[in-house]
């Protein structure tokens, strides 16, 4: 009896070590909320509350993802900010952020989360809950969609955040701030 139990035991501790080793990168993808595609191209913010006063910025590759790894050691930590990703001017890509209990994920302005209804006054500005990094870690994130019927199924190490194109109305907003040609 013993026998079997450490015949079945051993390979699955091993692969939970070699799953908790392995996963402290997190992969944050933004898709959009009516059609289910990845959008790339696009700046998502990350926010450590206690490491940092300010988010960090990242921009998403090609494919809709943006990556980033935890370290618990300070000596690791690394934040190469790159002028020509946007982002404001503040974007990096692949950032070492330190471990922390939870970090704020969201998206920017470009493309407002589907978390909170677009009916809500400066939605697109308002981030949501701060995330648990263990549940991340383990079993994956997915955020709320009220833009559309797309879905998603939580992967561990995988953030999923639905986004949806700026209204009418938030580009018009822009253009008579200077930000952006409304159309």
């Amino acid at each position: 009896m013993r026998f079997l139990a450490t015949k079945f035991l051993a390979p699955l501790f091993f692969a939970l070590c070699t799953t908790a080793l392995c996963a402290q990168t997190i992969q944050i993808k933004l898709v959009d909320g009516k059609t289910g595609r990845l959008v790339g191209r696009a700046c998502v913010g990350v926010w450590n509350r206690k490491d940092s006063q300010l988010p960090v910025y990242m921009s998403t590759d090609k494919d809709g993802v943006a990556r980033l790894r935890l370290t618990q050691k300070d000596s690791e930590v690394d934040i190469s900010y790159n002028p020509k990703l946007g982002c404001g001017g503040t974007g990096t890509t692949n950032p070492v952020l330190k471990y922390e209990d939870t970090l704020a994920i969201y998206s920017t302005g470009d493309h407002p989360s589907c978390a909170l209804p677009a009916t809500m006054p400066n939605a697109r500005w308002k981030e949501t809950d701060p995330i648990r990094t263990n549940e991340v870690l383990q079993k994956g994130f997915v955020s709320a969609n009220t833009c559309g019927k797309a879905t998603a199924s939580p992967q561990p190490g995988i953030v999923v955040l639905f986004v949806r194109p700026r209204n009418f109305h938030e580009r018009v907003q822009d253009w008579k701030a200077g930000e952006y040609f409304p159309l």
